[in-house]
């Protein structure tokens, strides 16, 4: 598990991030949600997760523009330090996967598994002893075959010196004898390899089926079916592609050669299936509690009535796995997941801050408010917690006028146009009489209009506002006498 963030510096828009700049004390939780507008670093800091799961070179492609030092990133995981120095990590974290825009390039079209020959496969993981048997002989017997090739290469060498007739007859049938011996070991390999992806097979339909259920829920008009396994021994990889049933017709493995999913697919498609070949990866998956689950903005190309499902699906992977991160530029959507979820979420926020983009505390639930309920709200939490900051008090007193002529907006919306403001409320009250609905405020006019005048001198329409000094304590006083006239109104 990621315990802590402690810093990240020369790191795409992460210049020069440390803990200590934001309000959040870098520890994450269990599940972690991370709103983000488009362009902050959202996407950057999901790249980390993929780094950090074995690659090393990948942090190196989002190397801040600008910066000769090379990216510096420290983490706690397991109550030791995990850092990133020297353009390489100073351990990996097993078991981390990362759904992004990379993912769904790399498995639209084709399904790609890793298939390292150490280590059972997503299809061998319930199966692992007998599959450790074949994939060690599979080993020794590419070790034999580099020999002899090997040795191929040596006799050919000297063949091409030997000049006694006899000496070079002898090494020809030396280099024919080993031919055949590699042969015989590619041969042995093959069939071996056959072999493994057969004794998987029960699990390759399984994972069909999986995926097929997720398709269901997702889109009622597409399947997959007749998957073909192509192993990869040079780059650790099994491509799997397939049939689709799109509508009802099936676009063989044959017919896809002419027929482009490319045009066949809408985006909101791509995104379907590539979600459900991830999802369906972890009911395959036997030690599930074990994993670290990244998603980078999994509702990019959905339609409105996929949501729901993908935050459905979402918050049950999130409560199995030990640790998952969802990343999101969709407020509404952020704000649902923690909705569905049904333990706690930690909510945080992609910000710039002094040239770099930092992490700080995200009160999703505050920034989901209309603008007249976000308004009060701010003069609530100054009322019971200020806080001596400039800005802050700044904003405090920004949300005075628009909370009163918000209440006035609701409680008078017959009667109040749009392009009417607190002035023109006060003309009102002055001018009213006893038939009118805004006679009653009379007796608050001198209030209002102190309130009023109070803002005035801060607003923007003051051209030496931002040098006005504001006291916390006179503001306070004000904002009390504001809420007041909000519930008298």
């Amino acid at each position: 598990m990621i315990e802590k963030l402690i810093l990240i510096h020369n790191y795409g828009k992460f210049k020069h991030f440390d803990i200590a700049m934001s309000d959040w004390d870098g520890t994450f939780k269990k599940t972690n949600v991370i709103y983000a507008p488009n362009g902050s670093g959202k996407t950057t800091l999901a790249l980390l997760f993929n780094s950090l799961s074995g690659n090393n070179e990948l942090l190196l492609k989002k190397k801040s523009f600008g910066s000769k030092i090379a990216p510096e990133i420290k983490f706690m995981s397991g109550k030791k330090e995990l850092k990133y120095t020297n353009n390489k990590w100073n351990r990996f974290v097993p078991c981390i996967e990362v759904f992004n825009s990379f993912y769904i390039d790399e498995n639209t079209y084709t399904i790609t598994i890793e298939d390292d020959m150490s280590k059972p496969n997503l299809f061998e993981l319930s199966i692992g002893e007998d599959i450790s048997a074949i994939k060690n002989s599979i080993i020794n017997a590419t070790n034999e075959k580099n020999k002899i090739s090997k040795k191929i290469g040596g006799i050919k060498t000297s063949l091409k010196k030997a000049k006694n007739p006899k000496e070079k007859n002898t090494k020809e049938k030396i280099l024919q004898q080993l031919n055949e011996e590699r042969k015989e070991k590619e041969k042995f390999i093959k069939e071996q390899d056959k072999k493994r992806i057969e004794l998987a097979e029960i699990n390759h339909n399984k994972y069909v089926t999986c995926i097929n259920k997720y398709l269901t829920m997702f889109c009622d008009n597409i399947s997959i079916s007749n998957v073909k396994i192509i192993p990869n021994a040079s780059n650790h990889k099994q491509k799997i592609i397939y049939s689709i049933n799109i509508n009802d017709h099936e676009i063989s493995l044959e017919e896809r050669v002419d027929l482009s999913l490319k045009y066949c697919l809408s985006d909101g498609d791509k995104n379907a299936l590539s979600l459900s070949f991830f999802l369906a990866r972890f009911d395959m998956i036997p030690n599930i509690k074990d994993y670290t689950v990244v998603i980078d903005d999994p509702f990019t190309s959905f339609d409105f009535q996929r949501k729901a499902t993908t935050i459905t699906q979402l918050s049950r992977l999130a409560s199995k796995v030990e640790q998952f991160f969802l990343f999101t530029h969709d407020l509404h959507f952020a704000n649902d997941f923690n909705n569905s979820y049904n333990d706690q979420v930690l909510n945080l926020k992609i910000s710039h801050y002094n040239n770099s983009s930092i992490l700080c505390e995200h009160d999703i639930k505050f920034e989901m408010l209309n603008g007249f309920n976000k308004d009060l709200m701010t003069l609530r939490r100054f009322y019971s917690d200020p806080k001596d900051n400039s800005l802050y008090l700044r904003e405090v007193i920004r949300c005075i006028r628009p909370s009163i002529e918000g209440i006035f907006r609701l409680k008078y919306y017959n009667y109040v146009k749009d392009n009417e403001w607190l002035g023109d409320f006060i003309a009102k009250i002055r001018d009213s009489n006893e038939s009118s609905p805004y006679y009653r405020l009379k007796e608050y006019i001198d209030e209002i209009e102190e309130i009023n005048d109070y803002c005035k001198q801060y607003h923007h329409s003051n051209p030496n506002y931002l040098e006005v000094n504001i006291s916390s304590i006179e503001l306070k006083n004000y904002v009390r006498r504001t809420i007041k006239l909000i519930e008298n109104i």
